[in-house]
């Protein structure tokens, strides 16, 4: 407790010691509880470059997906859009009541094969009640638009418009939020779509796949680089 340590006055002047051992307290815990407020703000960012241990949890490979070197050297992982995929057991956004999501990724052209691909799904498939799923519609112009999905027992909303398209063959970023009944879902930091509903927080036991949905469908032709995780929004 060395912020607040002090010799104690003998010249009797207490009052002036209990006042500024009561400032240096107040200031303590002040910082006590940004930090851990801070705490509770980080991101947890899973660098998608490898085929094991993506967030320091155990991460089963579907098919065969391979490790790439990008543009800027940092590596990533490319999915084929047949059969790759990666399940990763772990939720960073348990228990959270509110959230944010965000992926950097690279779509391939593959329409008409790929024209629907889900490539990042998170749930408890034994409970079968709460998911989140990042997706993406391809169309015939080398083009694609963002698909953000929430579900819960009590109801779900999609976030979709098709008018909002962006080019295959480039980096980009989606970003799903939901804090304060508002649902919002964002291509490279810009608002696209938003929507109010209620949240219910999706549990511990859910995990995360990569690359498909979970049961296996709607397979993502293209690469991973980044997935990170709030649970709060900023």
């Amino acid at each position: 407790m060395g912020l607040i340590s002090e010799n104690k006055p003998q010249n009797g002047n207490s009052n002036l010691y209990r006042l500024k051992t009561r400032n240096q307290l107040f200031l303590f815990l002040t910082l006590g509880t940004l930090a851990l407020g801070c705490s509770t703000m980080k991101a947890v960012t899973w660098p998608v470059n490898a085929l094991s241990g993506l967030g320091g949890y155990v991460t089963d490979v579907i098919g065969s997906p391979t490790i790439i070197q990008t543009e800027n050297g940092k590596p990533a992982v490319q999915f084929d859009g047949a059969d790759d995929g990666l399940l990763v057991q772990g939720n960073p956004i348990a228990g959270a009541q509110e959230f944010s999501i965000e992926v950097e990724f690279k779509p391939t052209a593959a329409w008409p094969a790929n024209k629907e691909q889900r490539f990042l799904h998170i749930e408890d498939l034994t409970e079968g009640k709460r998911r989140v799923l990042l997706e993406l519609r391809l169309n015939n112009r080398n083009q694609w638009y963002a698909d953000f999905f929430l579900r819960h027992e009590n109801g779900s909303k999609v976030l979709i418009d098709s008018t909002k398209t962006h080019p295959v063959g480039e980096w980009a970023t989606m970003k799903l939020t939901y804090k304060d009944r508002q649902l919002k879902g964002y291509v490279n930091g810009i608002l696209e779509t938003q929507a109010e509903m209620d949240y219910l927080p999706i549990p511990a036991t859910a995990s995360v796949s990569l690359g498909t949905r979970m049961d296996k469908r709607s397979w993502f032709n293209g690469a991973i680089r980044r997935v990170t995780f709030r649970k709060k929004v900023e």
